[in-house]
């Protein structure tokens, strides 16, 4: 029997998990760790960079704009309360220039956390296309180094 057509089907199999996993932990928080699934990938597979990383900042970043659309108001999303994000809201307005900072950073180092920040950016107005730029671009510097690190500390030990 020939079970070369199961290598490939193996690598989609996983973008395809990677994607899922990705979006649905951006949008159910601290249940599902995207950190730890990025870190187990690059420690158990020979998975490559690219495709594994590209695809968990995706969808990330198609999780965190269905934030911000809950948070502008276009989605009304019952499970998610707004009303705690008034206040941070409030911060967010007076400095609206430091916003895209506190955006990049959540992306990038996840303080403060990405998804209450996606909330306060829609419900402020942040432009639509800078947040989903910044978000990805952060997520992409943030997965990276995570899906290095195991062969940084193989390298080190």
């Amino acid at each position: 029997m020939d079970f070369e057509h199961l290598r490939g089907l193996g690598a989609a199999a996983l973008y395809t998990t990677t994607f899922v996993f990705a979006l649905v932990s951006g949008l159910v928080p601290y249940v599902l760790s995207l950190e730890v699934y990025l870190v187990a990938v690059s420690a158990l597979t020979n998975a490559p960079l690219v495709p594994i990383v590209g695809l968990s900042a995706l969808g990330q970043a198609v999780s965190k704009y269905i934030l911000y659309l809950v948070g502008k108001g276009t989605l009304n999303v019952s499970w998610v309360k707004r009303g705690a994000v008034g206040k941070a809201a409030e911060v967010f307005a007076r400095h609206p220039h430091g916003s895209l900072g506190v955006i990049a950073t959540s992306a990038a180092c996840a303080v403060p956390p990405l998804y209450p920040v996606s909330l306060v950016a829609g419900t402020i107005g942040v432009p639509r296309v800078a947040f989903v730029i910044i978000v990805a671009l952060g997520s992409l510097v943030r997965y990276t180094a995570l899906f290095l690190a195991p062969d940084l500390f193989r390298s080190i030990f």
